[in-house]
């Protein structure tokens, strides 16, 4: 589905997903924007989240909790710590890493991945 027309709330909530690199949830977001944009309601940002996703303009990085989004869209991995909770990008992943998956004689070609690595980051490893 392309994305219909540009609107200022579908800009705003673009644009703030892009500056920001804390891979917001959806009420973090919501709150971000609406300072910029104060009558924005939860289901526009719902509905532009959702056609921004589809268009492929921003990522939607479902980590068992809740669902974050990404401005960043290039291929790259993401990091959750599981004792804070932050998701951090992990660009040293690089595409010829997953190299071994071309090989498997059940796949044709490879359009992206999504990969979310668990641990502590080190932050919370200093705390302790």
């Amino acid at each position: 589905m392309a994305i219909e027309r540009r609107s200022r709330q579908r800009d705003a909530i673009l644009n703030n997903l892009k500056m920001r690199c804390d891979h917001p949830t959806a009420m973090e977001l919501y709150l971000s924007v609406r300072e910029t944009v104060p009558n924005l309601s939860l289901g526009t940002l719902y509905r532009n989240l959702a056609q921004l996703e589809e268009s492929g303009m921003v990522l939607r990085i479902k980590d068992g909790t809740f669902d974050r989004f990404d401005g960043q869209t290039q291929p790259h991995a993401h990091f959750k710590c599981t004792h804070c909770g932050k998701v951090y990008d992990a660009y040293s992943l690089k595409n010829d890493s997953l190299k071994f998956c071309t090989e498997d004689e059940n796949i044709s070609q490879i359009y992206g991945f999504s990969l979310i690595l668990y641990g502590k980051c080190k932050s919370c490893d200093k705390a302790v």
